[in-house]
């Protein structure tokens, strides 16, 4: 989304092809990811929701159209595919290391593998996250390989110290910038205050009656706020944001 963001302003034209109903459905929830995807129609960009590319045909060695599976024929000189990642964690296989199924490298409060003296941080490491009862996360943005490189490097030196930041994270798209802190998988409710339609909002993704997560446009600093509240050990309720 922020490359088509970024080339609505280079290219003739972008179009978005994705599984979901709505873009980062699973991340911020279906109001907030269709308010987010109006802005991008408002800005030129076209969606192809609920299907998938079934062929890439080209014409003299390079790109020329884009077939999807709903028979949709779109013309394209580019086509970036966005797949996820997995971690390249192959190597330590035979080393003893302890990996989870999903191949992420199993690290403790203190950044260290279950060989002592051997410690893993960044992207390719599932950590105990404090403010989920120690619940094993992967977090692949920058502030947490930081915290994380951090922390090992710390503890390399014997200084005993425990990981307890908080996620914070934020991604900004034609000039708009969403702040999101918290970890909201497996959110069950989202309490929405402001306006989606007006791009001015703050949402607060619950889970059994307590905020794990909040993402706002245009309504600073209430993220920073509730970051202060959860590194603090302090919970808030939905009742609270209600």
């Amino acid at each position: 989304m922020e490359v088509a963001a970024y080339l609505t302003e280079k290219a003739h034209s972008v179009s978005v092809v994705e599984l979901e109903e709505v873009p980062f459905k699973k991340f911020f929830g279906e109001r907030v990811g269709r308010a987010i995807m109006k802005m991008f129609e408002n800005n030129r960009v076209k969606f192809y929701m609920q299907t998938e590319v079934s062929e890439l045909r080209e014409q003299e060695g390079k790109l020329k159209e884009v077939v999807l599976k709903s028979g949709k024929v779109l013309r394209a000189d580019v086509c970036v595919i966005g797949i996820g990642a997995t971690p390249a964690t192959g190597f330590l296989k035979q080393s003893g290391i302890n990996i989870d199924s999903k191949g992420f490298i199993v690290v403790n409060k203190m950044m260290q593998t279950n060989i002592p003296g051997v410690f893993a941080a960044g992207d390719a490491v599932a950590f105990p996250l404090a403010l989920r009862n120690n619940k094993k996360a992967n977090i692949p943005h920058w502030q947490m390989a930081h915290i994380h490189g951090r922390i090992a490097a710390l503890n390399m030196l014997a200084h005993g110290t425990e990981i307890s930041t908080v996620p914070y994270l934020w991604t900004a798209m034609f000039g708009k910038s969403i702040r999101y802190t918290g970890y909201g998988e497996g959110f069950d409710d989202v309490v929405i205050q402001g306006d989606l339609d007006e791009l001015k909002f703050v949402a607060f993704y619950t889970k059994n009656d307590e905020v794990v997560a909040v993402a706002s446009m245009n309504y600073d600093p209430i993220v920073s706020k509730v970051a202060e509240v959860l590194a603090a050990g302090r919970s808030i309720r939905k009742r609270d944001v209600e």
